[in-house]
């Protein structure tokens, strides 16, 4: 269950982002903790094209670091993202 101010900030956040920037955040919010890998295979989209648009998001304080993981493709550790509201 969401919480009514949470859901009300969110609503007042989406408007000040660009298209891509409020898909990829809709995303994280729904899978967090999620890593630019997973967000890059979930949603279609180039990796260049979304490690960008997470560190605006970041920049804007709508997503934080929420740990690490080892991506199962890349074998490497990952940084996880996830959404402060």
């Amino acid at each position: 269950m969401i919480q009514q101010t949470s859901l009300q900030s969110y609503q007042e956040i989406l408007p000040d982002l660009g298209k891509r920037q409020r898909v990829i955040y809709q995303a994280i919010r729904q899978y967090q903790p999620v890593s630019n890998g997973d967000l890059s295979r979930i949603l279609h989209i180039p990796i260049n094209s979304v490690t960008p648009r997470v560190k605006e998001l970041r920049e804007k304080y709508l997503v934080i670091r929420v740990g690490t993981k080892r991506d199962r493709l890349t074998q490497k550790t990952v940084m996880m993202w996830g959404c402060i509201q």
